[in-house]
């Protein structure tokens, strides 16, 4: 687990556009979260347990699922509402688009 609070901090304010989406559709909380030392064995011995065919992880307890309702109360985020629906977009149209959010230049994106 890494910190995404710092990373967020380093690459500087968030584009205003960008902050109204996450803002918007409740993820907010999420750019808050940090944990500051990760924990590589227990990462290691989840991902040795991950079912893929039964998207669940087996342990010495039994077999486990983290529901969507596990996801909001960990990370606070709201599971209310409708899915949010995006237009399909190109490559190129895409990366221009994450350029002038991102504020970075052509080079810097690819």
């Amino acid at each position: 687990m890494i910190s995404h609070g710092r990373k967020l901090n380093k690459v500087g304010i968030p584009h205003p556009q960008v902050h109204g989406f996450v803002e918007n559709y409740g993820l907010l909380p999420l750019c808050r979260i940090g944990y500051e030392v990760p924990d590589k064995g227990l990462i290691t011995a989840f991902v040795e347990r991950w079912h893929k065919d039964t998207n669940s992880f087996h342990l010495l307890l039994g077999e486990m699922t983290i529901a969507l309702d596990d996801v909001s109360s960990i990370l606070h985020i709201p599971i209310v509402g409708q899915f949010s629906t995006c237009e399909v977009l190109s490559y190129d149209e895409a990366n221009d688009l994450l350029i002038d959010l991102l504020g970075v230049s052509e080079t810097q994106a690819n």
